[in-house]
């Protein structure tokens, strides 16, 4: 057997998938060896340009602050307001339920793949993982029109209930793919002690290994809170009226932009709140046994006659998440095939799918090069310095995107007048707003590359810049790479920012899609061109995602 490895508990993102398995040195060395050490100098070329990424990451939370118009004595009135405290507590039940329900959705069905006897796993793997690449608000849409095509006096998924339910079966992926990912890597040692030492099989998973998963589930937690924080188009389209709603509206509706920035910051202070909290759930780093230490794979346990069982609550999320969005754009295609739904402006369908594919490329390039000193910094050099540097990168993913497009649109006509209405402002939007998921990513790919490996190269001549580009970054490319992925797909998706910030008859897919029927969910035929358009390029990289973690 092998020296085992230490890790910090489970892979912290959907994208510790990618990253590469240790070699015979790597698993040989020591913990403290592997770590990074404290109270290292923090080098200019890091700290500097860290720096400058979180304070344009924090430049939405400032124009809330320092925009004339803003003052304490209008948050002060709208907190007491008879509208606001019931759509706080629309959005918190939201986030909680949502983010209840995605990680029993998640970490049930990670565990059912990497636990038990249930056949086809590699299948199951893909199918579990494909809801990522179907946009909230397109999955909302699909529900909708399929809802009023079959049973048009029926208001069962509108509400709390059908946005908590569609939003869940929409957002576990995020849940499941770092969980699954944990549970493969974790050695089977300790939780088989448990067993002998007289514990049940679910007893000795609950006491054994599920606080071992406690940092993957964290991670996807984040981002699914987070996310729901700033959510506008599926809410909207299935009337639950949140923060996020009610800015929306003042911002663009009713002409009420500092009431509007007020109760954005009420957001923003619910953000800083989940990310103490996600500090919480981490806790301190608890060393386990993982990767190339890990003698055989765990016993699984056998399902037997409830296998049946099991296969039928898998198929049911599935095509919970999938069959819906599938069947109505299927539907609305095969009308425009027959003739009976008009025909398909192929122009600007192709225009809108190049616009998506190259603004969400730059901004998955440029997200990915900003990520590096980010994740550099609070993997190498941890300290209060870099905390602060990756921790600001968080709090503009909660911001609604009416607030991202003002304060970007605000700071360019004040400032760079050149950007305004252009792509590249829009894609600057996007990096601001993803950027922590290309630094979740690079923190794992690194995390994995030792820091003896730097210092012996190092001690050897070889320059900071020579160092990274041969030793850390080859270590680090499979995540890197995923944390583009990932920022390229939420980018293609997002709707809000894009509505607002797009050049003048520019559109996206999304936007598009959005256009056809200007938010009123009459018909899906008019926008199924765009919505096959959305769900064959998120596949892309969900199928990736998901084939990165059958081969890890």
């Amino acid at each position: 057997m092998s020296p085992s490895d230490q890790f910090d508990g489970s892979g912290s993102t959907a994208l510790a998938a990618l990253e590469p398995e240790p070699s015979a040195v790597h698993t040989a060395l020591p913990d403290d060896a592997r770590r990074a050490r404290p109270g290292r100098r923090l080098p200019l070329t890091l700290v500097v340009p860290g720096v400058l990424i979180a304070v344009a990451a924090l430049s939405p939370a400032a124009y809330l602050l320092l925009r004339a118009g803003f003052s304490f004595s209008l948050l002060r009135d709208e907190l007491s307001s008879p509208t606001t405290l019931p759509l706080i507590g629309n959005t918190l039940k939201l986030v909680v339920i949502v983010t209840l329900g995605t990680v029993i959705l998640g970490v049930g069905a990670a565990t059912l793949i990497a636990r038990t006897t249930l056949p086809f796993p590699r299948v199951w793997t893909v199918l579990l993982t494909l809801p990522l690449g179907v946009p909230t608000f397109v999955g909302s849409y699909a529900w909708v029109a399929f809802s009023y095509r079959y049973f048009p006096e029926s208001q069962l998924i509108f509400g709390l209930g059908g946005s908590a339910a569609i939003l869940t079966l929409t957002l576990f992926p995020y849940v499941f793919l770092p969980t699954l990912t944990a549970l493969r890597r974790l050695d089977p040692a300790q939780e088989e002690a448990a067993r002998a030492l007289g514990h049940g099989p679910v007893h000795a998973f609950c006491r054994i290994t599920l606080p071992q998963l406690r940092t993957a589930i964290a991670t996807g937690t984040l981002i699914i809170s987070l996310h729901l924080l700033a959510e506008y188009g599926a809410v909207q389209m299935l009337n639950y009226e949140t923060l996020t709603t009610a800015i929306v509206q003042r911002a663009n509706l009713l002409g009420m932009p500092e009431s509007a920035r007020a109760l954005a910051v009420v957001l923003a202070l619910g953000a800083l709140l989940l990310l103490g909290a996600d500090r919480l759930l981490r806790g301190r780093v608890t060393p386990v046994r993982t990767g190339g230490g890990t003698p055989r794979p765990p016993m699984k346990w056998r399902l037997g006659a409830s296998t049946p069982l099991w296969l039928a609550l898998c198929a049911a999320v599935v095509v919970a998440a999938l069959a819906i969005p599938l069947w109505v754009t299927a539907s609305g295609i095969v009308d425009h095939l027959t003739g009976s739904g008009g025909d398909v402006d192929w122009d600007a369908l192709w225009q809108a799918l190049g616009n998506t594919a190259q603004w969400a490329t730059a901004a998955a390039v440029i997200a990915t090069a900003c990520a590096l000193p980010v994740s550099l910094l609070a993997v190498r050099y941890p300290g209060p310095v870099s905390t602060f540097v990756e921790r600001s990168t968080w709090l503009a993913h909660a911001l609604p995107g009416v607030i991202m497009a003002l304060s970007l649109v605000y700071l360019s006509v004040r400032w760079l007048y050149p950007l305004y209405q252009t792509p590249s402002l829009l894609v600057i939007g996007y990096v601001v707003m993803f950027l922590p998921l290309a630094v979740g990513a690079q923190q794992v790919g690194i995390g994995q590359a030792s820091v003896q490996f730097d210092e012996m190269s190092r001690a050897l001549g070889k320059g900071p810049v020579q160092t990274f580009s041969r030793i850390t970054l080859p270590l680090s490319l499979p995540a890197i790479g995923t944390g583009a992925l990932l920022v390229g797909l939420d980018a293609g998706k997002e709707l809000t920012t894009t509505l607002l910030m797009k050049p003048t008859g520019e559109h996206t897919l999304a936007t598009a899609l959005w256009a056809t029927t200007d938010g009123e969910v009459l018909d899906f035929t008019a926008a199924s061109p765009y919505g096959l358009a959305l769900l064959l390029i998120g596949a892309v990289p969900a199928v990736l995602l998901a084939r990165a973690t059958l081969r890890n």
